[in-house]
């Protein structure tokens, strides 16, 4: 079911919440929103799955995306910019200097989830 409200997102910038390292506060602060929801259920799902075991997530990735770990990162975040989600980029930049979340953000996910919270929304 799609969210019925459809005022239009109105919060910061995916490239400014990485810059500033707030993604994982905004994406705890905003589920549930409606429109100005940072993912939907599905990349919800994704990221969880990410946070839970992120070497796994990421060799998904690679699969998926007919690449390996030996593989340049610029080249590989450039294969998923634009076409992929938020969470991919967040994979493959992962342990980079560009990486989209920290240890801490992955931290406070990895808690946000285990004490309930990402519950699906309808959208």
């Amino acid at each position: 079911m799609a969210s019925t409200d459809e005022t239009p997102y109105a919060g910061p910038t995916a490239r400014d919440m990485i810059a500033s390292h707030t993604l994982a506060a905004e994406i705890i602060a905003r589920h549930g929103s409606g429109s100005q929801a940072i993912f939907d259920d599905d990349n919800i799902n994704q990221l969880r799955a990410f946070v839970t075991d992120p070497a796994a997530t990421r060799a998904a990735l690679l699969s998926k995306l007919d690449a390996t770990e030996d593989d340049d990162v610029a080249a590989l975040t450039a294969k998923v910019a634009g076409s992929h989600s938020l969470v991919d980029y967040a994979v493959i930049t992962r342990g980079t200097p560009k990486e989209a979340l920290t240890d801490a953000e992955m931290d406070t996910l990895r808690a946000w989830f285990a004490s309930g919270g990402g519950q699906p929304q309808g959208y």
